[in-house]
Parts: structure tokens; sequence; C-alpha cells
């Protein structure tokens, strides 16, 4: 019992994130430059996005987990982790050579 309440809060909370990636792209878009695209009145890409919540819902239920937009890539998380250990540790090794750098050598200390 305690499973399918997790999986259920599991599923609305990738069905917010799906709803909330259609209506970022919504915006960035007007909605008569949509409506020009689909060939209807304005009116109809808001009434159409009313049923967006129920769309997401069966979308996360089916196990869709993101959107890509144009011109966006979405990284595998082991691949965004493995990125971040690299810069992690390229930023170590430059924060010791500017280390090295700025310290004063022991020469120009007694003149």
């Amino acid at each position: 019992m305690e499973l399918a309440k997790t999986r259920n809060m599991n599923i609305d909370f990738i069905s917010r994130h799906l709803l909330s990636a259609a209506h970022q792209a919504l915006v960035k878009t007007k909605q008569t430059v949509i409506a020009k695209i689909l060939g209807v009145a304005d009116s109809t890409v808001l009434r159409r996005a009313e049923k967006y919540p129920e769309m997401m819902e069966q979308l996360a239920a089916s196990g869709v987990e993101d959107f890509v937009m144009k011109g966006e890539k979405k990284l595998p998380l082991d691949q965004y982790r493995w990125l971040l250990t690299v810069a992690m540790e390229y930023s170590k090794i430059q924060l010791e050579i500017t280390g090295n750098e700025n310290a004063p050598s022991a020469g120009t200390l007694e003149a």
C-alpha cells in the first residue's frame, strides 16, 4: 500500500514538471503565432491548454519524464555527474596553479 502511494506521488511530481515545461514552451511563443501555425483561432489555443494537466498526468503515468525542446539536449544523469566531476577536478587544478603563482617565493621576502 505504501509503495502505491509513493508511485502516485512520483507520477504527480513528474506530471507537474511536464505541465510546467509545456506552459513554459507556450509562454516563449506568442499565442497568435501558435494559432496562425495551427490555422485556428487564438482562443482555441487557450482552450486546448486547459486540457494540459490531464494530458500530462497520462504522459507521466505512461513513463514520459521530460520534454526536449528544439535546441536542447538532455544528458543522462550519469553523464551529467561525470561532467560535474571533471569540472570540479579542473577547477581544483586551476586553483592550485593560481595559488602557486600568487604565493611569494622565498627569495623575494629577503630583499
